[in-house]
């Protein structure tokens, strides 16, 4: 029979006449076949104080640097080494699973720009400061450039802080003179360099319960604010002055600072500085996209075009799409004039601010959402321009009960339409960053076996600043993918070896074309099964031999084989099959 190329991952297909196949795991899609995927490989020194939630790598006159985020703090790295650069107090952000807070950064000049969603908007001017300060005294989830202008989303307005005397608490209730506060208002409590109030936690948001004019209670939450659960308000060391600052959610805004101006965000002609509340039923923001002419806003159930118009609306807003938005907002990633995103429905490309093309339907949008683990927002992406794919690391089977721990990718090639999987990791982030060179021993020494690496050392792949998929580890430790290939695993297509009959498959040859002198691994399992009712039978792995066969006796009606790799392999492009009618029964 002839050849049986691999096809390409249709994991929401059935198996049978299947012209793709249901299981790719660990490869990269090729316009013909696949090729091995490489490792992750921890390359800095230290680790950050507590999990990793943003990474970005700057472009400036001295090449790239790499910044980093976690819960308290934020990190540049030198060499391989990462030193805390963060404002005198550090941060605040939430770490609970559902409702996390990611670090969104930008570039502006040589400003280094970014925001957690719940501490103020963070600069850092690289030629000037040595610490992160606070740019402004709102705060945003995401952030984007757009021509000559910084454009923050999902913000967070601020009043004058509101001082009590901890003296004044009476049965769990505060006394704020004329408050002004209303039931269900949200507060950041300030504990203003004084013992926190027991059970109230510095910078942490509550939600308040009036009782009148002058009095108020704290709630956990709006719901609890509404039926009236209050909090349990103790204080220690006497009469102390604490603080409440009252915030006022805009989900649906984004603003934007004056022309030529990151730290000016009051809204003017003169500067051009402004906002937009995208009003609707399409939910709160969920991520930016900047560009040179146009930026796009992603909403939770639709997408919007940002044009640049001049005084006096200076940006004109267009919906590109309704009842489809970007689902996760970690989840969207772009390259080019490409971004790639996941909807409620599955994986999406937009082209050019206004094509929209399903790019996961029919292949592994099912698969993924009945994989994907309750942890939603623990989902990031990720672009690798060097091999055109764009991965999404989530967590899934297999780790059920860890937290913030990914152990799933999938990988999809842009350039060819094509999926895979990933499996078998240990990830807790993953984003596009770039390392210093590999240009002495004790540096190549972090990458391991030399032999087993996917590209020789005189590679570019190696050198200062090349742009490519990274992240952290369990360890919270930064990486990239530059160590030996993962176990690849690949099932061709369901089919018969004898059209109406059965048939017994006496050879199969795997199409491996191995990297020069590396040592690679091939085993294939025989998968069968008499009909189309039957539960599958596994057969036993057969190795290859030296002479590239993998002799074996499987008899059924239909067939399918599971070809397994170790070691590094440029193509891997489907099986040579010998088979030969048994006769019917």
């Amino acid at each position: 029979m002839p050849d049986i190329q691999f096809g390409q991952l249709q994991a929401d297909l059935p198996t049978y006449e299947n012209t793709g196949s249901i299981q790719v795991d660990n490869v990269i899609p090729l316009a013909v076949g696949y090729k091995s995927f490489p490792s992750f490989t921890a390359l800095s020194s230290n680790a950050l104080t507590n999990n990793a939630t943003g990474l970005f790598s700057s472009i400036g006159d001295d090449g790239t640097t790499n910044y980093a985020g976690d819960q308290s703090k934020l990190y540049r790295m030198s060499g391989l080494a990462f030193s805390d650069i963060s404002k005198s107090g550090g941060y605040n952000s939430k770490t609970t699973e559902g409702s996390r807070d990611f670090w969104s950064f930008t570039q502006f000049g040589d400003n280094i720009i970014c925001s957690n969603g719940t501490d103020p908007i963070q600069k850092l001017n690289e030629k000037t400061d040595s610490l992160f300060s606070d740019l402004v005294t709102f705060t945003a989830k995401y952030l984007g450039v757009v021509r000559d202008f910084v454009f923050s989303g999902f913000v967070t307005e601020y009043e004058a802080k509101k001082s009590f005397d901890s003296n004044t608490i009476s049965s769990n209730a505060i006394t704020i003179s004329s408050h002004g506060y209303l039931t269900g208002d949200t507060v950041v409590y300030d504990r203003n360099g004084n013992t926190a109030l027991t059970n109230l936690v510095d910078k942490a948001t509550y939600y308040v319960v009036k009782i009148d004019a002058n009095t108020i209670k704290l709630a956990t939450t709006n719901l609890n604010a509404v039926a009236a659960t209050v909090i349990t308000l103790s204080a220690t060391g006497g009469s102390q002055t604490h603080k409440l600052e009252k915030s006022i959610i805009y989900n649906q805004r984004v603003k934007w600072s004056a022309i030529n101006d990151s730290s000016d965000w009051t809204p003017s002609g003169d500067t051009q500085s402004g906002y937009q509340d995208i009003v609707g039923s399409h939910g709160s923001v969920q991520a930016i996209v900047g560009g040179e002419s146009y930026a796009v806003i992603f909403m939770e159930r639709a997408i919007y075009r940002m044009d640049y118009v001049g005084t006096p609306l200076i940006f004109q807003f267009s919906k590109v799409a309704d009842n489809i938005g970007a689902f996760i907002p970690k989840s969207v990633v772009s390259f080019g004039s490409e971004i790639f995103f996941l909807a409620q429905d599955g994986f999406y490309k937009l082209s050019g601010g206004d094509t929209l093309t399903p790019i996961g339907n029919g292949k592994v949008d099912n698969y993924f959402y009945n994989d994907l683990s309750s942890d939603i927002d623990g989902v990031s992406s990720a672009i690798d321009p060097n091999n055109s794919i764009v991965v999404w690391s989530y967590r899934g089977a297999g780790a059920e009960g860890t937290s913030d721990i990914n152990n799933k990718l999938l990988i999809y090639n842009y350039s060819v339409d094509k999926w895979a999987t990933g499996s078998g990791l240990d990830l807790q982030f993953v984003s596009s960053g770039s390392q210093e060179a590999f240009d002495t021993l004790e540096k190549l020494d972090v990458l391991g076996d030399l032999d087993s690496l996917p590209k020789t050392l005189d590679s570019y792949y190696y050198s200062s600043g090349v742009y490519g998929l990274a992240g952290f580890n369990s360890e919270k430790k930064f990486g990239k993918f530059l160590g030996g290939s993962l176990p690849a695993t690949i099932d061709t297509t369901e089919f018969q070896g004898a059209k109406d009959s059965r048939s017994a498959i006496t050879n199969v040859r795997p199409i491996v074309d191995a990297k020069t002198s590396a040592a690679v691994t091939v085993e294939v399992t025989p998968i069968t099964r008499s009909s189309q009712t039957e539960t599958i039978t596994i057969g036993s792995p057969v190795s290859i031999q030296s002479s590239g066969d993998c002799p074996m006796r499987s008899s059924s009606r239909y067939h399918r084989l599971r070809v397994k790799t170790t070691g590094n392999f440029l193509t891997m492009s489907g099986v040579d099959v010998t088979a030969r009618p048994t006769g019917k029964r």
